[in-house]
Parts: structure tokens; sequence; C-alpha cells
């Protein structure tokens, strides 16, 4: 029977001290964990022809628990300041729409340029967001390339 207690005693001695030990997932450091933002899908170059319409995709990081209101502004041959479109809650995406009118291509040229520019993004409640994701505004751009 003293046997049976020592090894009972030795079994239980050494799963307390295993527990005590720390594992591979126990070091992952999260305190410098990415924000969320918001940025565009795509910043490759859009053809769109006079009178058309062109889209473009917003897409967030994260779902937010509240709506979250982009502002983009569109300048160049097409000048269109403080255009918002507004990502629904517990959505990931926001598709704005530009449209072309006739007229803006200028004879004797045949193409025309403006450019997207994604300026903020903020929640229902004033928080703002990061614009990419490097906070970095100035890539996220698309040009605009307007034809007959």
């Amino acid at each position: 029977m003293k046997k049976l207690i020592i090894l009972f005693s030795i079994t239980v001695a050494f799963l307390l001290q295993s527990c005590d030990k720390k594992g591979p997932g126990d070091n992952y450091d999260f305190s410098n964990s990415l924000p969320a933002y918001v940025a565009l899908t795509s910043t490759a170059a859009k053809t769109i022809k006079e009178g058309a319409s062109g889209t473009f995709t917003f897409t967030l990081k994260t779902a937010i628990q509240q709506p979250v209101k982009v502002t983009y502004k569109v300048e160049g041959a097409l000048n269109l300041p403080n255009q918002t479109v507004t990502i629904a809650r517990e959505a990931l995406t926001s598709v704005a729409t530009v449209t072309v009118p006739a007229g803006v291509i200028v004879a004797p040229a045949t193409t025309a340029t403006a450019t997207l520019t994604l300026v903020s993004a903020a929640t229902e409640d004033g928080n703002a967001l990061t614009i990419g994701s490097k906070n970095d505004a100035a890539t996220q751009k698309v040009t605009i390339n307007i034809t007959k």
C-alpha cells in the first residue's frame, strides 16, 4: 500500500509540474496587431467610356458592428469632390459607381484622365479608420482613363 501511495504522489507531482510549462502557442505576441482599415480592392487603372459608368470597390479589413462612411474624390478631367459610400454594418465591401458624362473629352483630344482617391473612412460614431494597410492614402488611388 505504501508503494501505491508513493507512486500516486510522484504521478500527481509530475502532472502538476508539467502544467506549469508553457507550450509553443503560449508566446504569440498580439500587441502590435493591424488596426481596422479601408482600402480599394484594386488600384489598377480603369478605362471608362464617355457616357458610361465604372465601379470601384472599397473593402474593410474586418467587419465592424456599425456602418462605415467612406469618403473619396475624383479629380482631373472629371471633378467629383467629397463623394461618399457606406459600408453596411458587418459587411466587408461597398461599391461606388462613377459616371462619366458625355463631353468630358475636349476636342481635339481623344482621351482624358482622372484619378479616384480614397480620402477617409469613419465609423458611424466618428472613429476614424486607417486608410490602406500602411495608413498611406497616396497608395489608395485609381487612374481613370476616359475614352470616346
